[in-house]
């Protein structure tokens, strides 16, 4: 049998096992309609023996069979037991669910550190090569992704008997429903906890990534320092390995997708199902907010009832479901228990969600996908309105609407109105002057739904699409880590030109957002260029002073700095931060952001003392208004610690590392980006104090955790290995040194460019390696090299000072190549003006 035959039959096969017998036929009546061919396989397998069934929906795997815990070969398709060692380096505990192709175990890493992992896997004989694609490509989508919100994956691989997996966070939380029902929390901590949750899901959007499987089951909440935070699971995963929750039936479409009809969209649940977009996620934001108002699921099912899967799907096409208010005061059984858990009484919770709330879950649940909110960011500002008593877009405008929002919230000066004809004049003016004001906010606000809604469209269509070809390569396709990606992001960005000839602003966010992810690969040229044109369109459009355009010029600002080129990065940020600061005020995170991005440009140029006056503000500013435990304030904390560290603080730059690094364990996780960058620091603190032995635990362990993540290519990567080969020279060990400097050279050349900053800074590296084993002729010959590639000013101008080039420095040849760098650097910081920053 063929294998897209026999995947298309075991699909079926999968899908009618899940009926009871007497509906199988009619559903392969309308399954098999088009194409009659499979009908007899399936009717034959649906009549054979058990065990027949079983050998055909898990066939024997690939390669040898996995062990046991007694060190014997299992059989093929032998049922995974807890205690048994996975990849040799995870030892189940318990499953924590299984679905018709994957399960999802509880494990205990072992090493390279040992922590609790959730291990999705396929089942024995369930992958093959397409499964495979999309795992490589997946795990990839997944790497670029950070977002306290989203639950992180440490690892992704294949075990030596061919069996795929995925190594998570362990979330050890509940369904977000299911918390808020046991802490019995109201309406509006409800809703804050939710707006995390779509603020999670955009960003995965911003990153091309469609969940498709969003459910209360997938959104998981844990407490935090006593703080709840959402995490959502199974990104780009649920088409193989979202595991099955009791009362709710998963659906595996010959389409390849999988979801669950109680939370899919309609659009999903059509034959083929090819067209989804973002929106479908909105779609089960809704579902699940329809949830956490009402208590109960959209598809009005009566308790206990088992509808059959295709009544499911039409009853998701074709029903309208009632508002939530609706549904609470109509069911007089359940409301009671409804509104406890939201400690409240019926009537008070049916008369709170009639309304506003009636109205944005309603939207978010149309039918008609043109009509839903375009973006969860969308669904999550318009919650936003209702509890800050504003006019949701939700709700069509009317005067008499305006004018109870304006009683609402100017609650107190209606009350004070003493004169009842003075009341009603003012209440006319008032009503004509909030009508107006909320008609320009709906307008402003439908302005912005347009361009998000633009921006959907496009990712969807260009990027998305070209990502999914990218995917489907042949074998021939550059066996490059971000591929698929970048493949993607340069086929969109060739066809925007000409795309948004009368949507200027729709453009320039579609380009702020390529510049964003080409920056998360390393691919700074083609950041900039997109920043550079987003940049033209924003000032033309919305003005050099918007917010907007100077987020875009704190970004060029940030790219430049990334490629070296600092009095132009310092140029940018300073006019950037100083329209913010007279613009949106010294508090707002905006203007924060771009005092942080000004001292690290003070940092690179060696204005030290400069640097740490804009980190100590910072710092100080965002422990007042974020509190300790934020992760701005945590990298406020690791800014300054660096100034420490250049200044030759090294007291004060161990103890704030050290903090940072605690508390990012804690919060955000061993493996996370942000704390991997505090052991880098901390590392390197302890190699310049001379504690070896740590330094090289802390940057060996960095090192592993991003070749596995990221790639071994990867500017990260690469910053890590130049920690580690840095921390081995000041330790005498030389040739380890020597090795991975040249190693890093080589694929920055490659990958960066060989004029790139870096490049010179990893030569003068290797120089200081040589003049430390005493060849003074190869360390001539290497800081020469490093100079005429443009050494970075914070070097060329303490050259002289250096200790690593002690042997050198009586040398005449060293004099002179002193002067030199010093012109070098002077040419150079004259060549370096950019029109971007006039």
């Amino acid at each position: 049998m063929k294998v897209e035959r026999w995947e298309s039959v075991k699909d079926l096969l999968y899908q009618a096992l899940q009926l009871p017998v007497a509906e199988r036929a009619v559903f392969l009546d309308k399954a098999c309609s088009s194409d009659a061919s499979p009908r007899a396989e399936l009717e034959s397998l649906l009549n054979a023996e058990e065990s027949v069934r079983t050998s055909f929906m898990q066939a024997v795997p690939l390669g040898d069979p996995p062990m046991g815990r007694d060190g014997l070969a299992m059989e093929p398709g032998a049922i995974l037991e807890p205690g048994q060692i996975f990849a040799e380096r995870f030892q189940l505990i318990r499953k924590l669910g299984e679905g018709g192709m994957g399960q999802v175990w509880l494990a205990d890493q072992t090493s390279p550190v040992r922590r609790p992992v959730a291990l999705k896997l396929i089942k024995a004989g369930m992958y093959d090569e397409s499964v495979m694609k999309r795992f490589r490509a997946e795990r990839q989508s997944l790497a670029i992704m950070d977002h306290p919100a989203i639950a992180k994956v440490f690892d992704a691989g294949t075990t030596p008997q061919g069996q795929p997996y995925f190594v998570m966070e362990y979330v050890p939380g509940l369904p977000i429903t299911d918390y808020c029902d046991g802490k019995k929390l109201r309406i509006a901590a409800r809703l804050e906890l939710f707006i995390q949750a779509c603020e999670g899901v955009q960003h995965a959007h911003q990153k091309a990534i469609i969940h498709r499987d969003l459910k209360p089951a997938n959104i998981l909440v844990v407490e935090v320092d006593g703080k709840a935070v959402p995490r959502i699971i199974d990104f780009g995963l649920a088409k193989a390995t979202t595991p099955q929750v009791e009362g709710e039936t998963h659906f595996t479409h010959i389409g390849n997708f999988v979801g669950t009809p109680e939370y899919m969209s309609p659009e999903q649940a059509e034959p083929g199902a090819k067209d989804i977009d973002t929106r479908t996620d909105v779609y089960s934001l809704g579902a699940i907010l329809y949830v956490l108002l009402a208590g109960s699921q959209p598809l009005d099912r009566k308790p206990g009832e088992k509808l059959p899967l295709y009544e499911l799907l039409r009853k998701l096409r074709e029903e309208e479901p009632p508002c939530p208010s609706v549904r609470v005061s109509r069911d007089r059984e359940a409301s009671s228990a409804t509104a406890q858990a939201r400690s409240t009484q019926p009537k008070q919770l049916a008369s709170l969600l009639r309304g506003d709330l009636d109205w944005i879950t309603m939207k978010a649940l149309e039918k008609d996908r043109s009509r839903r909110y375009g973006t969860p960011s969308d669904l999550a500002t318009d919650i936003g309105r209702y509890l800050r008593n504003e006019a949701v877009v939700a709700v069509p405008p009317s005067v008499a609407y305006r004018a109870r929002k304006f009683a609402r919230r100017h609650r107190a000066a209606v009350v004070t109105g003493c004169a009842v004809t003075l009341v009603v004049i003012v209440g006319a003016a008032v009503s004509v002057w909030q009508s107006v004001r909320a008609t320009k906010q709906r307008d402003r606000a439908d302005a912005e739904a347009a361009v998000a809604q633009a921006i959907s469209d496009f990712l969807q269509n260009d990027m998305l699409a070209q990502a999914s070809a990218a995917t489907q390569a042949g074998p021939s396709a550059k066996p490059d880590p971000h591929l698929e990606v970048r493949t993607a992001l340069d086929r969109a960005a060739a066809r925007i030109a000409g795309r948004f000839e009368r949507q200027p602003e729709v453009e320039a966010a579609i380009r702020d957002t390529m510049g964003q992810t080409y920056e998360d690969l390393g691919l700074y040229p083609e950041a900039r260029t997109q920043f550079e044109q987003a940049l033209y369109l924003q000032r033309r459009v919305l003005g050099a002073t918007n917010p907007k355009t100077l987020r875009t010029l704190g970004s060029l600002g940030y790219i430049a700095q990334l490629q070296g080129k600092y009095p132009e990065a310092e140029a940018l940020d300073t006019q950037a931060l100083d329209a913010q600061r007279q613009v949106l005020g010294p508090e707002h995170p905006d203007t924060l952001l771009s005092m942080r991005g000004l001292a690290g440009v003070y940092l690179e140029e060696g204005k030290y003392a400069q640097a740490e006056g804009l980190d100590v503000q910072t710092l100080e500013i965002r422990t007042r208004v974020l509190g300790t435990d934020h992760p701005d304030r945590l990298q406020s904390m690791s800014d300054l610690a660096d100034d420490y560290f250049y200044e030759g603080k090294y007291v004060q730059a161990e103890g704030l590392d050290t903090q940072t690094l605690e508390i990012k364990e804690r919060v955000l996780g061993p493996e996370h980006p942000g704390t991997l960058v505090s052991m880098d620091n901390l590392a390197t603190v302890y190699a310049d104090e001379g504690k070896y032995a740590q330094a090289d635990v802390l940057l060996t362990q960095t090192l592993e955790i991003r070749r596995r993540v990221l790639g071994p290519e990867h500017p990260r990567t690469l910053a890590s290995m130049n920690n580690l080969a840095v921390g081995y020279m000041k330790e005498g060990k030389y040739a380890q040194a020597q090795a991975l400097f040249s190693q890093n050279l080589e694929i920055m050349k490659r990958v960066l460019g060989p004029e790139h900053p870096d490049a010179a800074g990893t030569l003068y590296n290797l120089a200081c390696v040589a003049a430390r084993r005493g060849d003074k002729g190869q360390a001539m010959t290497l800081l020469s090299q490093s100079v005429d590639h443009g050494l970075p000013p914070r070097e060329d101008l303490g050259i002289e000072k250096d200790t690593d080039l002690a042997s050198l420095h009586d040398d005449p040849r060293f004099a002179a190549l002193v002067a030199h760098a010093k012109q070098v650097a002077e040419a150079k910081q004259k060549a370096s003006a950019s029109p971007a920053s006039k």
